[in-house]
C-alpha cells in the first residue's frame, strides 16, 4: 500500500493506564505487560510529512493503554490537527488535570479536527465498577473543564446488566456539558462474564470486593450468532472448499479493504488491533509463524513506515493466509473479519437533545 493512501492511523501512544478494566488485556496479562509511549518526536518521525498526515484520520486509543496517560499527549495531538490530520481521542476521562482537558478542548475548538470518545460506562453509582480505579468526581471535573473550553466529543455507554439503569442520567448529563451520546456493545461481553476488583473503604481499611459483571437479553451483540458459526468452521477440520472460500470471501480487513494500519506502542506496525492483541499473547503462534522475518521487520524503530507496508508480510501473504490450508493462518482474521466483521463493536450514536 502507498503511505499516502492510508485513511486512518490508529496509534496506541501509551501501553499505560489509570484504570483496571477486568475486560482489557492489559488487566488480564499484568505478567507480560511492558510500559511503552510515544513520544512526539516519535510521531514527528514516523509521519514526517505533512501530506501523509492531512485528511487522514488517527484514532488515538490502543489494545493495552489510555492516551491520556500519555504525558505527550496534548503535543501529539496537536501535531496532526496542525497538519490537517483529524486526531479522536479514546479515553476514560478520569486522568490529568482539568487544566490539560482545557488545553485539549482548546485544541478542538481551534482546528474543529479533534473530539474525544469519552469512555464512561454508567454513571456516579456504576461507572467504577467496569472502569474500576476511575474517580467520578476526577471525571466529572474533566469533561467539564473539556466541553467548557469547546471541546467536540461523545459519550459512550457500554451497557451491561449492572449500569441499565443508569442510561437515562447519563444522557441527561452528556446532554447537559454538549456531549453526543452512544451505547456500544462488544462481542467478548457477550461471550463472557468479567469479573471486577473494586477497592472500597470499610472501617478506615482498603478492602477489595469482587463483583461479576454480565451481558444478558438484549443487551447482547446482535450478530453473536455469526461468530459463534464462524467458531465452528474453524474447528471443523472437514472444511469443504466452498465452504472455506464463501467465508475468506466475506472477511474485510481494516487494512486491504479500508486503507487502515495499526501502530502499537512499542512501535511496531499492524494491520488491525485484532493481530496486535495476538502477537502481545502470542495467541495462535503468531510470534513463531512470523519468525522467519528478521528482527524488528514491523517496527518503526527501525524501518520507515513506508518500507513495512511494502513487506511481503503486507503486500502479498496477510490475503493470502487468509486460507486455513496456508502455513501462515491465523483464525484471527476469520473470527473478527469475517462475514463483514460481525465480530466488531457495535456503535448506536443517539440524536443529541
Amino acid at each position: 500500500m502507498d503511505i499516502s493512501k492510508l485513511k486512518k492511523v490508529e496509534l496506541e501512544i501509551t501501553s499505560d493506564c489509570n484504570a483496571a478494566c477486568p475486560g482489557c488485556a492489559r488487566t488480564q496479562n499484568l505478567d507480560i505487560l511492558r510500559i511503552n509511549s510515544f513520544t512526539e518526536q516519535d510521531v514527528r518521525r514516523m509521519f514526517p510529512n505533512p501530506d501523509h498526515i492531512r485528511n487522514t484520520k488517527f484514532k488515538l486509543c490502543g489494545v493495552l493503554g489510555d492516551p491520556a496517560f500519555n504525558p505527550e499527549c496534548l503535543g501529539i495531538a496537536d501535531y496532526i490537527t496542525s497538519n490537517g490530520g483529524y486526531c479522536q481521542l479514546s479515553t476514560n476521562g478520569a486522568i490529568q488535570s482539568a487544566d490539560w482537558w482545557r488545553q485539549l478542548g482548546e485544541i478542538s475548538k481551534r482546528t474543529g479536527l479533534l473530539d474525544v470518545n469519552f469512555c464512561i460506562d454508567g454513571h456516579e453509582e456504576t461507572n467504577h465498577v467496569y472502569r474500576v480505579n476511575t474517580v467520578w468526581k476526577v471525571l466529572e471535573r474533566n469533561i467539564a473543564a473539556y466541553t467548557d473550553a469547546g471541546g467536540i466529543g461523545t459519550w459512550i455507554f457500554i451497557v451491561f446488566d449492572h449500569n441499565e439503569y443508569e442510561l437515562d442520567a447519563a444522557r441527561d448529563h452528556a446532554a447537559r456539558i454538549g456531549l453526543n451520546f452512544a451505547t456500544r456493545t462488544g462481542m467478548r461481553n457477550s461471550y463472557h462474564d468479567w469479573v471486577a476488583q473494586i477497592k472500597k473503604k470499610e472501617n478506615k481499611k482498603v478492602v477489595v470486593k469482587e463483583k461479576t459483571i454480565t451481558t444478558t437479553g438484549s443487551k447482547e451483540h446482535t450478530k453473536k450468532k455469526h461468530v459463534e458459526k464462524l467458531d465452528a468452521f474453524i474447528k471443523n477440520d472437514d472444511k469443504t472448499a466452498e465452504e472455506t472460500q464463501r467465508i475468506v470471501s466475506s472477511i474485510k480487513c481494516k487494512y486491504i479493504h479500508e486503507g487502515e494500519i495499526y501502530i502499537a506502542a512499542d512501535q511496531t506496525v499492524w494491520p488491525c488491533c485484532f493481530l496486535h492483541d495476538s502477537a502481545f499473547k502470542n495467541k495462535e503462534n503468531i510470534v513463531e509463524k512470523l519468525a522467519e522475518y528478521s528482527t524488528g521487520w514491523n517496527s518503526l524503530k527501525h524501518h520507515s513506515l513506508e518500507e513495512i507496508l511494502n513487506h511481503e508480510w503486507f503486500d502479498k501473504i496477510l490475503e493470502e493466509s487468509w486460507n486455513p490450508e496456508h502455513n501462515k493462518h491465523l483464525t484471527r482474521c476469520i473470527r473478527t473479519c469475517a462475514y463483514n466483521k460481525a465480530y466488531h463493536n457495535e456503535i448506536k450514536f443517539e440524536e443529541k437533545k
